[in-house]
């Protein structure tokens, strides 16, 4: 297995020549707040990487298989009515009807809207349950069935989990209703609730499992209770804590219903590609599941510290500048984030790309996660990294359309991006197997990053675009430096086996990754990246302030 690695100030520019800059207050507001979201989400995920190797050291590719397609159908109706289209739909709205204090009309639409969102989960959540059967039939087709157990354990799971799909839901319009409030890091912090519910679930007993895995399942609803639970007494202390409420024509809350609707559409598209890869893995072999889901979890960790947490809190910013009528403001400043996502991004697949095989190798490689399972992530891995910097834009890209209430193009965009997936997905498939699926989901999301920048520009407003990609591509200069950095990690991790056998590989990693980044910093410092300035400014004031506070 080791043999193998052997072979493998001013935010925004004050000159004169770059679109006017937004009030440093408020670009710092955002950069602090996408900061603290980013600290909450770093402990989550790193967390969840201790959840994942501990799941896929301890069960079979069986058990790891029939997991992750159970969890496809909560997940993506957690999305769609959770992370997806409620919170955008519904934050520019709230932030409407709240004004610049607490008011009774956004209360109203508080408990409206929740009373309503209440029955349709318990339908869905039902109905999920019921017809569990039908659904996994429709994931996986006669697959599961060659290998004895598997489908059923599936179809069992699936009920257990359902349930997930209401809680998470919840907890999804309890972080809207906070973020809009200004507060992002309590909401970032709650799911390292359910991941360590969801560690405590790997290592319970076999004897205690009713059929083996089972207990996997019992942890997600568990860990979806601590979840939203937490979030409570912040709500309670806002004052917006939702309350049942039968007032079915407020119009606010009808509003944030139709603003869903294409929301729904276009996320449902997305989620509809998941459905389509489930349905295409199956075909492909026993743990090609297992290997999409540990390949996701790792890209997820630069995602959500990128893009995710940063696109959260932006959206109540630019609907603010939108609902003010400040387009030209909004449109700067989504330009500026836009261009500090990739300055981040770019990096970070490079890194993962050339790291792949050596990561997987740290992260899973123990138990019944075998070499064969490290070169088949490793690879999905490599492809997911480059998926890394359309996705982290799209990410950021989408809320702008969300401010400014516009929320059918994006839906639009993704299923033209699903039906291209959906023909070409087949034909990759043939040729290359795995590979071919993930090639096939990495052109779909590439075309909709550049579909969403040329929507931008007639919706909203010229973006810049020459400006921009001269900007970006600037980036490339320190990104160089850092690839040849990273290509040094076989020679250090050879030269560490000789003298550190045992931890070789967690050391050379420790070493270089550190090293590439610090070289990248250096050599972006020395270009003179704007970008650099402004992600390293808040980070050297916090530390100061706390170096202060210790000797003072």
């Amino acid at each position: 297995m080791l043999a193998s690695l052997k072979q493998k100030g001013s935010v925004i520019s004050s000159n004169s020549t770059n679109p006017q800059p937004v009030q440093a207050t408020k670009s710092e507001r955002i950069l602090k707040s996408a900061l603290s979201m980013a600290f909450g989400t770093m402990t989550s995920r790193v967390l969840g990487l201790v959840r994942d190797m501990a799941f896929m050291a301890m069960f079979s590719r069986t058990v790891t298989d029939a997991w992750t397609v159970a969890f496809t159908l909560p997940n993506m109706f957690r999305r769609l009515l959770g992370e997806g289209s409620l919170s955008v739909s519904f934050i520019p709205i709230f932030v409407e009807a709240r004004g610049d204090a607490h008011s009774a009309k956004a209360t109203n639409l508080v408990n409206s809207f929740y009373t309503m969102l209440l029955i349709v989960l318990g339908v869905l959540t039902a109905a999920g349950i019921i017809w569990a059967d039908a659904f996994v039939g429709l994931l996986v087709g006669k697959n599961f069935h060659a290998i004895p157990g598997k489908y059923e354990l599936t179809v069992h799971m699936t009920q257990i989990m359902f349930g997930f799909i209401f809680l998470m839901s919840t907890y999804a319009f309890f972080m809207g209703i906070l973020n809009a409030l200004g507060q992002f890091a309590l909401p970032a912090m709650a799911p390292t609730l359910f991941n360590v519910a969801m560690i405590v679930a790997n290592f319970v007993p076999k004897s205690m499992h009713k059929i083996e895995g089972d207990v996997l399942a019992w942890g997600v609803i568990v860990g979806g209770v601590l979840q939203t639970v937490v979030l409570i007494p912040a709500l309670i202390k806002s004052g917006y804590f939702p309350r049942l409420s039968f007032l079915w024509k407020n119009p606010e809350a009808l509003k944030v219903w139709r603003n869903m609707l294409p929301g729904v559409l276009g996320m449902g598209l997305l989620q509809i590609t998941t459905l389509v890869n489930k349905n295409f893995a199956a075909g492909i072999g026993e743990g090609t599941h297992s290997y999409i889901y540990a390949a996701d979890r790792l890209l997820e960790l630069p995602l959500s510290l990128i893009s995710v947490s940063l696109g959260t809190a932006l959206l109540p910013s630019l609907a603010r500048m939108w609902a003010e009528k400040r387009s030209q403001e909004m449109i700067e400043t989504t330009n500026y984030y836009l261009r500090l996502t990739l300055f981040v991004a770019i990096p970070a697949a490079i890194g993962l790309y050339v790291l792949a095989v050596p990561i997987v190798t740290l992260i899973y490689a123990r138990g019944k996660f075998v070499s064969e399972d490290i070169a088949f992530t490793a690879m999905v891995l490599q492809v997911y990294s480059m998926t890394l910097i359309a996705a982290s834009v799209v990410r950021v890209l989408v809320p702008s359309f969300y401010a400014i209430k516009n929320t059918w193009f994006p839906a639009v965009i993704s299923g033209l991006c699903l039906t291209v997936h959906i023909l070409l997905a087949p034909v990759l498939i043939e040729r290359s197997g795995l590979q071919g699926l993930v090639y096939s989901t990495f052109v779909s999301a590439a075309l909709n990053f550049v579909l969403l920048m040329i929507g931008f520009n007639f919706l909203i407003g010229s973006f810049g675009l020459i400006k921009f990609t001269g900007r970006v591509l600037k980036f490339l200069i320190p990104s160089a430096a850092l690839y040849g950095v990273t290509l040094l990690h076989p020679y250090l991790f050879e030269m560490l086996e000789e003298a550190v056998p045992t931890l070789s590989l967690l050391f050379s990693l420790l070493i270089i990754i550190p090293l590439s980044a610090a070289v990248f910093g250096l050599v972006a410092y020395i270009v003179r990246i704007e970008e650099f300035k402004a992600v390293i400014d808040p980070l050297n004031a916090k530390i100061y302030r706390r170096v202060r506070q210790y000797f003072y």
